[in-house]
């Protein structure tokens, strides 16, 4: 397995199956995420044993091969279902409904954009995804990455499109590495804040302020202090048995006490973060 950042996107399959009724009801029972009420699926994939790379940065084109600002690669199952949503339901409804679920879950946020910020939707259909009939308008689009915590490991990219003619399209990935990936994984400062801002609430579960020059506090503690310059709006509440300490380091960081404040005293291990 290997977490590698700016690096090509590939991989070949050694097994791929194009699901019928049968072997889509087997991995339907997979998925973690219920369809969309009434969606109809127009691409459903099972991959086998893949080399797979689960993106969870920016994507461009460089010297025409693809490149990913961040991906975390391995083997494993990979489970690809395209749906199309009914009339009458928007593009965020469909992509929140899939998010929703997936955030109930214990849960890690790698990535999320939306609209132009995303960059090609060609690239993502074709060169990421895989299936050219989610191309469409860049304003119109929105992905997102999520690794989930359960047993076993899985990854969860999202990605909703509205077309040129209106359609609504929401593909999900599901991939289950072999072996899970250890490496400690964390989301970029802009995407600490567009989910501050679109959920209203975020989970640091390995922050401990028992340890606080531990990796994952200083790097959760650097993240929120550089997402929280980028809007000097925003005020949050952190919440935990740890979050006084939480609070201090981040007023140490250069961060008002103004724009702070110490909520619940739960979760009691890790913290929380939510907006104000």
């Amino acid at each position: 397995m290997l977490y590698r950042s700016r690096v090509g996107l590939g991989g070949a399959a050694i097994a791929l199956f194009v699901l019928g009724p049968v072997g889509w009801a087997a991995a339907n029972e997979r998925l973690v995420i219920e369809p969309f009420p009434r969606s109809s699926i127009v691409q459903q994939v099972v991959e086998e044993s893949v080399d797979h790379g689960v993106v969870i940065g920016s994507i461009r084109r460089i010297n025409n091969q693809l490149r990913a600002e961040r991906e975390v690669r391995t083997t494993g199952e990979l489970i690809r279902v395209t749906l199309e949503i009914p009339a009458g339901h928007d593009r965020t409804e469909a992509f929140l409904h899939a998010k929703r679920q997936v955030l109930a879950q214990p849960h890690r946020m790698l990535y999320f954009c939306e609209g132009r910020e995303c960059g090609s939707s060609s690239l993502w259909a074709n060169q990421v995804l895989g299936f050219a009939r989610l191309y469409g308008p860049e304003d119109n689009q929105a992905y997102v990455s999520m690794r989930l915590d359960d047993e076993p490991q899985r990854f969860i990219s999202l990605y909703a499109i509205t077309r040129g003619n209106r359609q609504v399209f929401l593909h999900i990935d599901q991939f289950t590495p072999d072996q899970p990936v250890t490496e400690d994984l964390y989301p970029t400062p802009a995407t600490l804040i567009k989910v501050l801002r679109a959920d209203g609430s975020i989970d640091l579960p390995n922050a401990d302020m028992t340890d606080p020059d531990s990796e994952a506090t200083r790097t959760w503690l650097d993240l929120l202090n550089r997402a929280l310059r980028t809007d000097m709006r925003m005020r949050v509440a952190v919440h935990g048995v740890q979050a006084p300490a939480f609070v201090q380091a981040l007023v140490d960081r250069g961060i008002r006490d103004q724009r702070l404040e110490v909520g619940e005293p739960s979760p009691e291990v890790g913290i929380r973060i939510s907006t104000l």
